[in-house]
């Protein structure tokens, strides 16, 4: 049964299915899906259409789904643009995550399963989050960024519109990100510092691959230009799936890679990476 509390207000549009709980005081407004076992919390505000997943938790006085800030958005019943959530994700209080900018579904503002959001956490219109991102209080993301799968975001890091994170990478606390950081990689004191040690470990990638991504890392942080340190990669790494997806990784930047040189996280394709 769903179980709403009588000083919540809730859409006749919305969606809920079992055993769904709506806290005091909570605004559910327009078309709203939500799973099976999913918590809203007090003072929380969910606007449509946006699509929650099962067994989450929201909130207290979280913001999800509002419309876009962008000055190009225009509202429209006909075109509505949308917010998904997958399920178990944890969003926490006065955290806010806005819908796309463009129509449809399929063009959704999205957070993948399991993902973890700390408090006062802003994730900007059409970012795309994979499984499991953990990212911790008062991380600012602009619109349009795309995290990897199991990657942590340190508190108060702000990420650059358009930029990516790579799958497992580490964003130390307070960085500003305005490039591209490469899977595993550990970003500290504006510059690539080397690999994500720790998370490579606990996500349990084999020895072997470890020292791949490690030797991939040193070339990185050797030579004086990316272009250079991926034909270093290509000679010199061996050839296994994890140096692979780095190396996909590189090629398909549009901002440039942050380097071992960067500050601030500086440094394009083929500019030199000295400070």
């Amino acid at each position: 049964m769903d179980r709403i509390h009588p000083t919540a207000v809730v859409d006749r549009r919305a969606e809920l299915a079992e055993n769904v709980t709506i806290a005091e005081y909570a605004v559910i407004r327009g078309r709203v899906i939500i799973g099976e076992g999913t918590l809203v919390r007090e003072h929380t505000v969910i606007h449509g259409p946006t699509r929650i997943g099962r067994g989450c938790t929201l909130g207290p006085a979280a913001y999800l789904g509002l419309d876009p800030q962008h000055l190009k958005f225009k509202a429209s019943d006909a075109e509505p643009t949308w917010l998904v959530i997958g399920d178990n994700v944890t969003v926490r209080e006065t955290a806010s995550i806005h819908r796309a900018l463009y129509p449809g579904e399929e063009r959704a503002t999205r957070l993948g399963n399991g993902c973890f959001i700390m408090g006062g956490v802003h994730i900007g219109h059409d970012c795309v989050l994979a499984d499991e991102v953990i990212m911790a209080n008062a991380v600012l993301l602009g619109g349009h960024c795309q995290i990897g799968s199991k990657a942590f975001l340190g508190g108060g890091c702000t990420g650059h519109q358009f930029s990516r994170i790579g799958r497992l990478a580490m964003i130390g606390g307070n960085e500003p990100f305005a490039k591209d950081i490469p899977p595993f990689g550990a970003l500290w004191d504006g510059r690539l510092k080397g690999y994500n040690a720790v998370g490579c470990r606990r996500a349990g990638i084999s020895r072997e691959a470890i020292r791949a991504i490690r030797s991939a890392y040193q070339s990185l942080q050797t030579y004086p230009t990316v272009s250079a340190a991926v034909a270093a990669i290509r000679a010199e790494s061996p050839d296994v799936p994890e140096v692979r997806e780095i190396l996909a990784f590189i090629a398909e930047s549009k901002r440039g890679i942050a380097t071992a040189r960067d500050r601030r996280g500086g440094g394009g394709d083929d500019e030199p990476n000295s400070d």
